[in-house]
């Protein structure tokens, strides 16, 4: 197979989308072939079959929106010929669903689009109509009713993320992911002042871990910090800024608990992550409702933030009852990526 991929960015140290590197990799190695045509290119590790070109939104000179959409697809059009390609896939960065739809046509490229996102954005069902085929994690991942959708679940790097070798003294609370309003920062420094009143002696620590992407996430990091100061909890919450992914194991080994409250209704994948290093999850996620069945007190129901702490601090009392090594499993074999890559391989293979 000589597959097209169109991303987001290339980085291995992406402050969130450095998975997109490595399932680009992760596809080179089953595939003869791979040009990946991505909006950012960073750092990363290369393979002898991989090559990396940025999407051109100003051929010649010529804004997108002022006709260059015309000279992009020709170029696409002509070097998706020159290199043979036979398949495309468009990992989360959707638009490109519908603005290569001409392009899909005139080649007969067939095109599998990954989205796991609970928005459902008119650009989101102009993609749907030029895609051959939509791949998701899990029905709340994508809620347009199609024939075109197929469930294939999460897929993280488990050799990366793995229980730790050592067992550590867990006091830290861990927050992993963007820094932005939807990911309810606010709601977290308020379950700590919960926390503080309920059980004033209790040493954990919220460390809240991840980048600020966009001016508006920029304006709310620092709204979050001025309100953790003036609210008193500067002993008790962190703001780490950005950490590079091979460094989030060793966080997650310092972390009775990984916390989880945003509202994005997709699969986050930082909750698989802490799960397969050992790491319990509290989550207000829907697209976990099935997975955690078996653990029920990982699930959130409700917003209220003594609710959320005196859950908090029954996990941090009970850590006995939750030994890694399940954990994991709920995780290894099932949303690890060679999973993921298996069955995107198949979807790809499926598509005429």
């Amino acid at each position: 197979m000589k597959l097209l991929i169109i991303n987001f960015e290339m980085d291995d140290h992406s402050g969130v989308l450095a998975w997109q590197a490595s399932l680009a990799r992760a596809l080179a190695a089953r595939c003869e072939s791979v040009w990946v045509l991505t909006e950012r290119i960073g750092s990363f590790a290369p393979a002898s079959n991989l090559s990396v070109d940025r999407l051109d939104y100003r051929p010649f000179g010529i804004p997108y929106r002022a006709g260059g959409w015309l000279l992009a697809q020709w170029r696409i059009a002509r070097e998706c010929k020159r290199r043979g390609i036979d398949r495309c896939f468009i990992h989360m960065n959707h638009p490109w669903g519908y603005r290569l739809q001409p392009v899909f046509r005139l080649t007969g490229i067939p095109c599998v689009m990954w989205y796991a996102h609970g928005n459902v954005s008119p650009s989101l069902r102009w993609a749907l109509r030029g895609v051959t085929r939509v791949i998701t994690s899990t029905p709340e991942g994508f809620r347009i009713k199609s024939p075109k959708i197929r469930i294939v679940g999460q897929g993280i790097d488990s050799r990366l993320f793995r229980v730790p070798a050592f067992a550590a003294e867990r006091n830290d609370i861990l927050y992993v992911g963007r820094v932005s309003p939807r990911k309810r920062i606010d709601l977290l420094l308020a379950v700590m002042a919960e926390v503080a009143k309920i059980d004033p002696a209790n040493p954990m620590r919220l460390r809240i871990v991840g980048p600020t992407l966009t001016p508006e996430d920029q304006r709310y990091d620092m709204e979050m910090r001025s309100r953790m100061w003036s609210m008193g909890l500067q002993d008790r919450v962190e703001f780490t800024g950005f950490v590079p992914q091979e460094h989030h194991p060793g966080l997650y080994a310092s972390a009775f608990l990984h916390l989880n409250v945003s509202k994005t209704g997709s699969m986050d994948k930082t909750v698989l992550e802490a799960l397969a290093c050992g790491c319990p999850v509290l989550t207000s996620n829907e697209a976990f409702r099935e997975m955690l069945s078996p653990r029920p007190e990982f699930r959130l129901d409700s917003d209220d933030p003594g609710v959320i702490a005196r859950r908090m601090l029954a996990i941090h009392s009970g850590m006995a009852a939750y030994p890694p090594e399940p954990l994991r499993a709920m995780v290894a074999g099932i949303h690890d990526q060679d999973n993921l890559v298996n069955k995107v391989m198949a979807q790809l293979g499926e598509v005429k």
